[in-house]
């Protein structure tokens, strides 16, 4: 599916640019939403949590989902820590998460 976008090992200062460029290229296209696969992602920063947040803004004035898969628990446990569960729609696997975009 072109709506899917995969981490590296780290969502940090490094990558979050490239990430937010390629996810806003998702949510211009006539896809229902962006699924985030974090399944190669051991390690993600404020920098990476505050471009996500920044997609999921864009998302909603597109009226378009984001959805995360693969969440490892490291990464979980940021989520958790931040509260930012609340926030965005999560999977445990890519198969759920295409599921759900597709409703």
């Amino acid at each position: 599916m072109e709506n899917i976008l995969k981490i590296a090992e780290r969502l940090d200062l490094g990558n979050a640019d490239v990430f937010k460029k390629e996810a806003v290229a998702v949510l211009d296209s006539p896809s229902p939403g962006l699924l985030v696969d974090f399944s190669e992602t051991k390690f993600i920063d404020s920098i990476g949590l505050g471009a996500l947040v920044s997609i999921l803004k864009q998302s909603a004035q597109k009226r378009k989902r984001v959805v995360l898969a693969n969440l490892s628990p490291q990464v979980r446990q940021i989520f958790e820590l931040t509260r930012l569960y609340r926030l965005f729609e999560i999977f445990p696997n890519v198969e759920d998460a295409e599921a759900a975009l597709a409703e």
